[in-house]
């Protein structure tokens, strides 16, 4: 019997209430899109579903960006979609269910390789067959904010369900502010339960309303970032249940801490040992040489670390965003931190991106990184807190720039997504650009 077949009949018989399933495809900026079908119809996706090419190149509003290349010059043509094994899975909605697709290319017998998934799972084989095996842990940042607006339309940090008054301030990593959303905070937790995304629990984090879910370590990197598409959904369905708006964006506030999702990478052989440790349990030369081609493929990243503008605003003085990429021992304020462990459990902290970034290709940065350290000599690790670290683009335009022109990245991703990729985004920035901001009007409208 067909693999998901035999999920689908396990899955019903475990879950009897829902009557429809979600089918979703993630986009470029890793939105999900799909449609609803009823249950009655999901032994039909074994052979797959038409979605039109071009849905991979969405932009964040959901329009087709006609200079991708895969829209109406070509008669937006539909591929083959097929649901991904280990996805299906339920929602809060006891009545529905979800499952993720994966789009096929022209032959339909592989998996199309612009799509972001498909392109980290190659990074990964590649690694596989070097006998190197990346485990990571992801901590993802959120806002819960309250539903209504203020006088000029701006969002308001909620009202605490316990005190009944506005968050106003925050103190990190405080048990009342879990107490005080617990009902929602216990809601997160039994459907993340439920739908196997392995957290490990909450904590409040260093702004009113903000707060973030941690992920266990795991070897399936594809599953990391399934969990991390999931987990979002998860998170908006609960807020709206209990009378909450909630935002990913990277800086939904000016004056507060951005939302950040930072990745913890160990590097393990064939039988579970960490390469980033020696038998004697000094670091060794793979971790080294991992900090040294994270630091120089950085820049070249970052327009996938940041891929809008709001992005770049997250990245400012006294905020634990780098402005550079440079490294440190248990130190917060770098682009790479060396937690305190030992040497079983030795990583590096990723903690440029924030909670907007498509979880594929963050890891797709990060594993570029580690396949162009197996190229590097031992022994060209910058030093720890790097004055002349390699500087950061941090303006949308300069990055996508870094990305293109890249002397490292391209090669290792391929120009054919290096080019779609800054299509896309170069057209979402024109598009942007083209609004006249209600501040603007404020200062100039009459002083210029």
């Amino acid at each position: 019997m067909n693999s998901y077949k035999q999920e689908l009949q396990s899955f019903t018989k475990k879950w009897p209430t829902i009557c429809f399933l979600d089918l979703i495809f993630t986009d470029i900026n890793a939105t999900p899109r799909g449609k609803r079908i009823p249950v009655s119809s999901a032994k039909k996706l074994a052979s797959g579903i038409y979605l039109p090419l071009s849905t991979l190149t969405l932009n964040i509003q959901g329009q087709v960006i006609e200079e991708a290349g895969f829209g109406q010059d070509i008669g937006e043509p539909d591929h083959l979609c097929l649901p991904i094994p280990g996805t299906l899975k339920p929602t809060v909605n006891p009545e529905v269910g979800q499952v993720m697709l994966t789009m096929m290319d022209d032959t339909e017998s592989l998996p199309l390789p612009l799509t972001p998934r498909q392109l980290l799972s190659n990074l990964v084989d590649r690694l596989h067959r070097k006998n190197q095996f990346p485990v990571m842990a992801i901590e993802l940042e959120f806002y819960l904010l309250d539903k209504n607006r203020g006088p000029n339309g701006e969002i308001l940090t909620p009202i605490n369900p316990t005190k009944q008054s506005r968050e106003t301030s925050c103190e990190v990593y405080h048990l009342d502010s879990l107490d005080d959303y617990s009902a929602f905070l216990s809601e997160v937790s039994e459907a993340a339960e439920q739908q196997g995304l392995h957290t490990s629990g909450a904590l409040a984090e260093s702004a009113p309303g903000q707060f973030e879910i941690n992920f266990y370590h795991q070897q399936n990197i594809l599953e990391v970032c399934d969990h991390v598409i999931y987990a979002k959904r998860l998170v908006r369905q609960v807020a709206q249940k209990h009378g909450y708006d909630v935002t990913f964006m990277a800086k939904p506030f000016g004056n507060e801490a951005g939302n950040g999702l930072h990745v913890h990478l160990s590097l393990l052989d064939e039988q579970g040992n960490n390469l980033f440790s020696n038998v004697d349990g000094e670091k060794s030369d793979l971790f080294y040489q991992c900090l040294a081609a994270m630091t120089m493929l950085a820049p070249e990243s970052m327009a996938l670390l940041a891929p809008n503008v709001n992005a770049y605003r997250r990245f400012g003085t006294g905020m634990f965003t780098p402005d550079k990429a440079d490294w440190g021992v248990n130190h917060r304020g770098v682009a790479l931190r060396i937690p305190v462990s030992d040497s079983k459990n030795r990583r590096i902290e990723h903690r440029i991106a924030g909670a907007d970034v498509n979880p594929y290709l963050l890891c797709v940065a990060v594993l570029a990184s580690v396949i162009h350290a197996n190229h590097l000599p031992s022994n060209n690790c910058p030093p720890a807190l790097d004055d002349n670290a390699p500087k950061l683009p941090l303006h949308m335009q300069d990055a996508l720039h870094a990305f293109k022109c890249g002397e490292l990245l391209p090669d290792i991703l391929g120009r054919e997504f290096t080019d779609l990729y800054v299509t896309c985004k170069e057209s979402e920035l024109r598009t942007f650009e083209k609004f006249i901001t209600p501040k603007e009007i404020e200062w100039m409208f009459y002083s210029a």
